[in-house]
């Protein structure tokens, strides 16, 4: 089977398991970054993959994982996220979701947000945490965000875009990482055009439809 799209759980918390159930069920392959394993527990998901050096993993698996295969990367210059979205990237996944990014400590949660926009280039690269944000790329954007729906614009860390169809719109301007970019509102058809660098695009259910 063509492997597309992976849904990476890591070992941080998981706000919606709703969405991260539905998440995996769209993916072609669900990948545990070490401890993320206990997340698959606990959602009564079967990993394909569970990637890192194996030193988090929940002590009891359970017997039906007999499929999932342990790949071992004991290098501790990187870090599970790492390793997870390089893994990917070798089994030609493309589009790529992540749960359980936030939780465990500031400090890796810092590490995991720098981790995907330094690891996360080349994937369509969404983040599941009670919420939905999206990191794009150039190209034209269109946001499935309903009239009203409250977003968020977060350069990573510069971008220059246009934005129309929102309450504060943006015409070939310099984005930078910092406060400029919150609180926008969805006032019809919402199109995002990035025309250099990458930004997060954050709301309850944003995501690009074209």
């Amino acid at each position: 089977m063509e492997i597309k799209s992976a849904l990476i759980l890591l070992n941080g918390d998981i706000r919606d398991p709703k969405s991260v159930r539905a998440a995996a069920h769209r993916a072609n392959a669900v990948i545990c970054a070490d401890g993320g394993a206990r997340h698959a527990v606990i959602l009564r998901l079967q990993p394909d993959y569970i990637v890192g050096d194996m030193d988090s993993l929940p002590k009891a698996l359970p017997k039906a994982w007999k499929k999932t295969l342990y790949w071992r990367d004991f290098d501790p210059e990187r870090s599970d996220l790492d390793k997870a979205l390089d893994f990917a990237r070798s089994i030609g996944a493309r589009e790529v979701q992540i749960a359980g990014a936030s939780g465990g400590g500031l400090d890796h949660e810092l590490v995991n947000f720098a981790a995907l926009e330094e690891g996360g280039a080349g994937f369509d690269l969404t983040v599941i945490d009670g919420g939905v944000a999206r990191l794009l790329g150039p190209g034209r954007h269109w946001l499935s965000l309903k009239k009203g729906e409250r977003f968020s614009l977060l350069a990573a860390p510069r971008a220059r875009l246009s934005l129309v169809g929102a309450r504060f719109g943006l015409k070939n301007e310099l984005l930078r990482r910092g406060s400029r970019g919150l609180g926008n509102r969805a006032e019809g058809k919402v199109v995002l055009t990035v025309r250099e660098g990458r930004v997060w695009v954050v709301a309850r259910g944003s995501r690009r439809t074209k």
